[in-house]
């Protein structure tokens, strides 16, 4: 198999061979488990204030 076949397939071999590295790893999960758990909570804090954030003004 030759052109852009082939290089999507390399890709997406690449990127499912990352996803599978960062969450079959203890170490690298327990830290991206981290920082998907503090972004999270970033972007649900933004969600509350912007809806309801009218309620809590002084």
């Amino acid at each position: 198999m030759a052109g852009p076949a082939a290089a999507a397939s390399e890709a997406w071999d690449k990127v499912t061979g990352f996803l599978h590295s960062q969450i079959n790893d203890e170490e690298n999960w327990a830290n991206n488990y981290k920082i998907a758990k503090a972004i999270g909570l970033f972007a649900g804090s933004i969600f509350f204030m912007r809806t309801c954030g009218d309620i809590m003004a002084v």
